[in-house]
């Protein structure tokens, strides 16, 4: 009896530092990483869409006769590939800023500003090209390190608790002779890891409604919720997959350990089973 108390109450645990193992493994692998990130924005088009977002934006702020001109111009100088090499390094630097490695990163475009200058566009230095863009906030960078220490602790601790869980279910099943409480936790993982990938596939429309982007946004809030929305399908895509391959390595093992249960248990012709499973 304390056995199977035991057992249930251990794969309880297994499940939960299992499932916060893969959460915390997925998320340090998609949007804690900064080239994930880069191929994502690459994904939607996004240095190209910048790029002629900044450009028409600097041209609407000219003579209408001139506005034509002016955007190729800008165009010329605010390239995809010369925006790509700005955004990436400042999203290499949020990463580090996130281990707690690196200052706050920044978008500084004002060498760009400066260009548009000198190829004869009217800029005044109220331009937002003028203006860097911070990525986190310098009063911050205390608490944002405190989390990611506690994110990276979290994580490892996890995955050495799922480790040592597993080694005693292991123990205690052997004891028992009941050999499904794994399977049965795979199987416990699968049914989590589904409403995970069900919760990030739904989540994109929530974040884009409160963040407040809609068909009718700029190029930026248009950027934004492609971006998001692209990022939490592709979270769900990766939570489904590992949630079947848990249900069906899971089903698979339980009905061989049920198998295996029942020919245990079973005695062969012509032996007697006493109680307490002692065979005579």
């Amino acid at each position: 009896m304390l056995n199977s108390l035991l057992s249930k109450l251990v794969a309880s645990l297994l499940v939960a530092s299992v499932c916060g193992a893969i959460i915390t493994a997925v998320l340090s692998q998609t949007i804690l990483n900064s080239h994930y990130l880069e191929g994502q924005i690459a994904r939607v088009n996004g240095y190209s869409r910048l790029s002629d977002a900044l450009s028409n934006e600097v041209s609407d702020q000219t003579d209408p006769a001139d506005t034509s001109q002016v955007a190729a111009t800008v165009r010329g100088i605010l390239t995809p590939s010369v925006l790509q090499q700005k955004i990436n390094g400042a999203l290499n630097q949020l990463q580090l800023y996130y281990e707690g490695k690196g200052s706050v990163p920044v978008i500084n475009l004002n060498d760009l500003a400066t260009q548009a200058q000198a190829a004869g566009v009217p800029m005044g230095q109220n331009s937002d090209l003028f203006t860097p863009i911070t990525l986190g906030s310098s009063n911050s960078t205390a608490r944002v390190q405190k989390v990611a220490r506690t994110f990276n602790g979290v994580r490892t601790a996890t995955i050495a608790a799922s480790l040592l869980l597993a080694l005693a279910l292991l123990v205690l099943s052997w004891r028992r002779h009941r050999y499904t409480a794994l399977p049965s936790v795979l199987i416990s993982i699968g049914i989590f890891m589904g409403l995970t990938a069900l919760t990030f596939y739904l989540s994109a429309d929530l974040v884009k409604h409160f963040i407040g982007f809609t068909t009718a946004s700029n190029a930026f809030a248009s950027l934004g919720s492609d971006l998001v929305e692209n990022v939490a399908h592709d979270l769900a895509r990766r939570f489904s997959i590992i949630a079947a391959v848990c249900l069906v390595v899971g089903v698979g093992t339980r009905m061989w350990a049920v198998r295996l249960q029942t020919r245990v248990a079973s005695p062969k012709p012509g032996v007697n089973k006493l109680p307490g499973g002692v065979i005579s």
